[in-house]
């Protein structure tokens, strides 16, 4: 039986791999002045009465990333933790305490025309979460800022902002996305 979970093991991880390669652009080419790489698109200014999150286990208040494949965990019997391949799809933006925001405003700009699955939320210190934001594989124009703005329950303030922006429609598509609390 642990030979058959070997060999799963190792096939699901050959397929992932081939996947991730395939989604990834070719490095041993040269470029021309005129293939030369596009530069992406800056985000918008944010209204005076807004402040950049800072990001969770990151630097600044935006992240730009390429979607990777999807997340795949495979089960080892006995005590070992499973193993597999993680996606990046998730990240978090840090909420101050002792600031009470009105509203928080996510910042999304595609740099690639693709399809993106799209799922944004407010997590509070309870551990319940408010959803405000979904989308499933819906096309999202290159360049195109999409704002969505959220205000937060009137009796609690969330400790973090996530979002899920991949899919496996959206593999090897660039993006940037922010997130500021406003007053």
């Amino acid at each position: 039986m642990s030979t058959r979970f070997s060999i799963f093991g190792c096939l699901t991880l050959l397929v992932s791999v081939s996947v991730l390669l395939q989604a990834q652009p070719a490095e041993t080419q040269t470029k021309t002045p005129i293939q030369a790489e596009q530069k992406d698109a800056p985000l918008p200014p944010l209204p005076a009465n807004c402040r950049p999150l800072p990001l969770v286990g990151g630097d600044g208040s935006a992240v730009t990333k390429t979607a990777s494949v999807p997340g795949m965990r495979v089960p080892i019997p006995g005590p070992l933790p499973s193993i597999g391949v993680r996606n990046n799809w998730n990240t978090d933006w840090f909420v101050p305490s002792g600031q009470a925001f009105r509203t928080y405003r996510v910042v999304f700009m595609p740099h690639s025309d693709a399809e993106y699955s799209v799922n944004m939320t407010l997590k509070y210190p309870d551990e319940s979460i408010d959803q405000f934001y979904r989308e499933r594989g819906r096309r999202f124009t290159a360049n195109k800022v999409v704002v969505i703005d959220t205000s937060p329950r009137t009796d609690l303030q969330p400790f973090q902002v996530n979002t899920n922006i991949g899919g496996l429609q959206s593999v090897g598509a660039r993006y940037t996305v922010a997130v500021a609390g406003c007053l």
